[in-house]
């Protein structure tokens, strides 16, 4: 009996032992149920504080790239209203600094020529600075080649780097007029090259010293040597100029470096080297090929309708085709325009781009379906640049786009070709 009751007691007390283990660990297991169902409401109210946190950013992201992408677009109308101003400005001072026996400049009246060009071409380097940050740096896309005078595109960067040249106490060399200098290039990226070449030879002169440039014709290439007059260090590598390589300069512009100004200068056909100087400093020799010698193909006058809203430049024109032995007709809308085609049959048609009433797509386009017209060459006038610009005047079918400022040299030399010469496609190039 006893014993009985001892396994009964034994068996008793490990079935309370077990009860409350059992208890306990109910109870362990409901606490960490009520943890776990707490971290869960703490995690989901956390997921939704980051969901709200992340529609909030993207929601920021969004405002800024659209107000990015309206600055962008604000600062592209600006150059492209610049520029309409500064084809007057710069077009008649090469009328003026043009030889005319009849009336030559006095030396005083040239000087003012000068100034007037050397403040232009700085105007025309912060526009096209801009519109470089604007597209990434280099621009990318194909270059519209037209005949540049390199002498003239060379003064117009050291007029324009002047001050800084004698801030510097640096004197720019820059070579005596010449005949026949004249590159097959694009005007604003040979003017953006020029000015890095010139403005790094700056950069590594020492005060007093001279940064002298040369030109030369080398069979159908044209040649720039550049020297500057730095000391470089022993051991010192050949990436020392264009510093920093690529990106924003101090002055908040775009820098070009060494690699962008060698994609710039072999999208044009050229080559850039650079070799130490046995005096001191680095010689920077950039080649282009030479552009085929001016003037008129056609023996007649040849008419010529010139289609822009803007009197000053229509004045320019009449000045720099009477030069041309052209005869030139105006019309300052679109339809009138149109009207003044189908009368006359010119021999070519010089077409703004940005008319107010009926823009120069729509007008090339009506040219183009009329029987009258449709044979007529039609070159762009614009201050639309850009490559997207470019390549919607080729899907146009625009004969040449040339770029405001004009150089008229550059103008000479597409009338050559709509009059008679070699056939150029949109950009300028010649077609095989």
């Amino acid at each position: 009996m006893d014993f009985v009751l001892l396994v009964l007691s034994l068996a008793l007390s490990g079935t309370c032992a077990g009860i409350g283990l059992w208890l306990q660990a109910h109870g362990v297991a409901e606490r960490l149920r009520r943890e776990n169902a707490l971290l869960e409401a703490r995690i989901a109210h956390q997921t939704q504080g980051l969901r709200r946190a992340l529609t909030t950013a993207e929601g920021e992201v969004d405002r800024l790239t659209a107000e990015l992408r309206t600055r962008g677009e604000i600062m592209q109308a600006l150059g492209r209203e610049l520029r309409n101003p500064l084809t007057t400005i710069m077009g008649f001072s090469q009328l003026l600094r043009a030889d005319d026996p009849a009336n030559p400049l006095t030396a005083r009246q040239a000087q003012s020529v000068r100034q007037i060009e050397a403040a232009a071409s700085v105007l025309l380097a912060l526009i096209e600075e801009t519109e470089a940050f604007m597209t990434g740096g280099d621009g990318g896309g194909s270059p519209s080649l037209h005949r540049v005078d390199l002498r003239l595109a060379l003064r117009q960067v050291c007029d324009g780097l002047e001050a800084q040249a004698r801030e510097a106490g640096v004197t720019l060399a820059c070579p005596p007029p010449a005949h026949g200098l004249c590159v097959m290039a694009d005007p604003g990226q040979i003017r953006r090259i020029l000015r890095q070449l010139v403005e790094n030879a700056l950069r590594h002169s020492p005060g007093g010293s001279t940064v002298r440039m040369e030109m030369s014709r080398a069979e159908d290439r044209i040649v720039i040597a550049i020297h500057d007059a730095g000391m470089i260090p022993v051991g010192a590598g050949d990436d020392r100029p264009f510093r920093p390589l690529d990106g924003r300069d101090a002055r908040g512009g775009t820098a070009l470096g060494v690699a962008s100004v060698q994609r710039l200068t072999e999208r044009m056909g050229g080559a850039l080297t650079m070799a130490r100087d046995p005096g001191a400093g680095t010689i920077f020799s950039l080649s282009l090929p030479a552009a085929p010698a001016p003037g008129l193909a056609s023996s007649r006058q040849a008419v010529v309708l010139y289609i822009e809203d803007n009197p000053a430049n229509i004045a320019l024109m009449r000045q720099a085709a009477s030069g041309l032995g052209l005869t030139l007709h105006a019309a300052t809308t679109g339809p009138e325009g149109l009207d003044l085609a189908r009368a006359l049959r010119p021999d070519v048609i010089l077409l703004d781009i940005g008319l107010p009433d009926m823009d120069g797509y729509e007008v090339k386009a009506r040219l183009d379906v009329d029987p009258l017209t449709r044979h007529v060459p039609v070159l762009a006038l614009t201050a639309a640049v850009s490559a997207p610009d470019r390549a919607r005047g080729r899907a146009a079918g625009f004969d040449a786009w040339l770029a405001k400022p004009l150089d008229l040299a550059a103008l000479a030399a597409a009338l050559n070709t709509a009059l008679g010469g070699p056939e150029v496609d949109a950009d300028g190039r010649e077609r095989a």
